[in-house]
């Protein structure tokens, strides 16, 4: 068995409404977090189960959450993410998430189930971690899902990655429903195919393709972004994504490029008498990322910049190209590492809120794509401990239009009375932490983070019938700690 036990604790000011023109919310709060794997093996057969459990300090609505009533991100009043809270005498109900239920096997090659074909290939069936199936870093698919997966090794340096996701099932009951009924599920699946190339040694390369099949309503690897001419919900989608992926290796000298391309159509169909009509729109995005770094001694100096196009604030996004980039799952996970409140953090629960309009798990900024940077300088005091701060600027690919609200679901649909985008410029956000490994396999972090916000996260709110008040963002800010022991 391995996994990790995390105590966590964070205080934080306007950060967590998904509004930064309204400073009043504030939270101090801690947490616990356990997540084992457990190794069943045979061989070279193994299951494995992943399991996770989050669980609040203190009960912090009208009830502590727990089984029946409580999901992860449903609580009843706890923490957005966790199980239950616990309260005195900590008795919380049934709650533990299944995040791994897979086995693995030799698929081909000596031994295996297919003995007669001479290449070694690993499988995976069931729940299991995209890994780096895919891709090396949080970009396009670095979550969980469920299927099948196959890694072959074909040479020393050359390896080919094959993924079927399933990503929603249309059962028997289900696919009796009417092909224009809002409730209708289909089979909605993606396939991934990725080399993996090792030219030389330090430099590996991992072209990518992805296809991403859509029908009917899907809750999960489609983009939810606000529409002033009418509701985006597409009823089929077929998605592609080509890409390059690379990590370098030299001496103190680290390189990761990463370069996606999508493209594809997205259909609405209107139901029988509703208004509107059917629309098609193409899918044209484009999506950089570089990261480099370099040792000097104790010093590690790094970099990273992003670029995504979008869309335009008056963009009907049933009909124009959609032009922001669409990852099929990164858990809330990009940029983590590199922000606390703009992404994921030592508390991975807050960064990223609502009012960064879903970049963590989208990567840019509600439909109008994303362009910056970020400065990350890690100082080794000992071997042991590690000082580093970090300077991360952000604007959108498009002009983001600040007359309208925002909210919990992001960025409010343009308004259809002003001309377009006002700004362009999110924030810039700077952190300063250190990391102590001050005993074997357990380590103490510790981050402040301030967003100095930008004019892009304005907003224009309702403040009587037919009256609106045009609002200027504030800074948000938060600090974090966390104890992790890993086994």
């Amino acid at each position: 068995m391995v996994g990790v036990f995390d105590q966590i604790t964070s205080a934080g000011r306007n950060i967590y409404d998904g509004d930064f023109t309204r400073s009043s919310e504030r939270e101090w709060y801690a947490r616990t977090r356990f997540r084992p794997d457990f190794t069943f093996e045979v061989g070279r057969t193994k299951a494995v189960l992943g399991l996770e459990i989050d669980l609040q300090y203190g009960q912090a609505g009208a009830n502590d959450g727990g089984f029946p009533g409580n999901v992860s991100g449903t609580t009843s009043g706890c923490k957005a993410g966790t199980n239950g809270c616990m309260d005195t005498n900590t008795d919380v109900g049934g709650m533990i998430e299944i995040k791994w239920l897979y086995t693995e096997f030799d698929l081909t090659g000596k031994n295996s189930l297919l003995p007669f074909i001479p290449v070694q290939t690993v499988a995976r069936l069931g729940g299991q971690p995209f890994a780096t199936l895919a891709n090396y870093r949080f970009i396009y698919a670095t979550g969980d899902f469920a299927g099948i997966s196959a890694v072959t090794t074909w040479a020393q340096n050359l390896k080919t990655n094959v993924a079927f996701v399933m990503v929603e099932d249309e059962i028997a009951g289900s696919n009796r429903l009417a092909r224009t009924s809002g409730n209708r599920r289909g089979n909605d699946f993606a396939l991934i195919l990725s080399p993996e190339i090792t030219p030389l040694s330090g430099l590996d390369i991992k072209p990518l393709y992805s296809y991403f099949y859509v029908d009917g309503a899907i809750a999960t690897g489609r983009r939810t972004v606000a529409n002033q001419q009418g509701v985006v919900a597409p009823t089929h989608e077929r998605r592609h994504t080509i890409g390059l992926d690379g990590r370098w290796r030299s001496g103190p000298f680290s390189l990761d490029p990463t370069v996606m391309f999508q493209f594809g159509t997205t259909q609405q169909k209107a139901a029988v008498g509703a208004p509107g009509g059917n629309h098609e729109a193409e899918i044209r995005a484009w999506l950089v990322d570089i990261q480099g770094g370099w040792q000097l001694g104790p010093l590690l100096l790094e970099a990273r910049g992003v670029w995504t196009t979008g869309n335009k604030a008056k963009d009907d996004l049933r009909s124009t190209r959609i032009e922001y980039f669409q990852p099929l799952d990164v858990d809330t996970g990009y940029w983590v590492g590199w922000s606390q409140i703009q992404a994921l953090g030592v508390d991975y629960f807050n960064g990223g809120g609502a009012a960064m309009a879903g970049m963590p798990s989208g990567i840019g900024y509600d439909r109008y794509g994303r362009r910056g940077f970020a400065l990350r300088a890690t100082y080794s005091v000992t071997p042991t401990l590690a000082l580093y701060g970090i300077v991360s600027p952000t604007w959108t690919d498009e002009r983001v239009d600040t007359d309208t609200t925002s909210g919990a679901a992001g960025r409010g649909a343009p308004n259809p009375l002003t001309n377009g985008g006002d700004s362009r410029y999110i924030g810039t956000e700077a952190d300063l932490g250190l990391t102590w490994r001050f005993a074997p396999n357990t380590v103490f972090d510790l981050v402040g983070a301030w967003l100095f916000a930008g004019s892009a996260l304005d907003t224009r709110q309702p403040e009587a019938p037919g009256a609106f008040l045009k609002r200027e963002a504030v800074d948000g800010w938060t600090v974090a700690a966390r104890m992790r022991l890993s086994f």
